[in-house]
């Protein structure tokens, strides 16, 4: 192996970590994150998650049940749900865009989104 063998490795290195990088920045959504809420299938609120955005909670209560929401600007989550399985709860916080939680006993959901016109939703490498 030669030296230039060696600066050639080297360099294809440098670039595949280059591209790496430069997927990753496209792949991001850096527009404005919105949390929605929807209650049967139809828009109960949408809230804005900016960076000064703190913490705070909205309950719902339907004749199916009872769901207690808490969101702040890095995301949300499902703290508190009336139903058996509670498997709404244990999903954990969402905190990018196309993100979901769904609590199907309530009919309750909640879903991050993103003004960020990209058609792109996840990249694989």
């Amino acid at each position: 192996m030669t030296k230039w063998d060696k600066y050639l490795i080297v360099f294809i290195i440098i670039l595949a970590a280059e591209g790496l990088f430069l997927i990753k920045s496209i792949s991001t959504n850096s527009g404005n994150v919105y949390l929605t809420i929807e209650v049967e299938g139809k828009e109960y609120k949408k809230i804005s998650l900016s960076p000064s955005t703190t913490k705070q909670a909205i309950e719902i209560e339907t004749e199916l049940g009872y769901n207690l929401i808490e969101y702040d600007s890095s995301g949300a989550k499902i703290t508190e749900a009336s139903c058996r399985d509670q498997l709404c709860t244990h999903m954990g916080k969402i905190t990018q865009a196309n993100q979901i939680n769904i609590c199907l006993p309530n009919k309750v959901s909640i879903k991050l989104t993103s003004n960020n016109d990209s058609d792109l939703d996840i990249i694989s490498y």
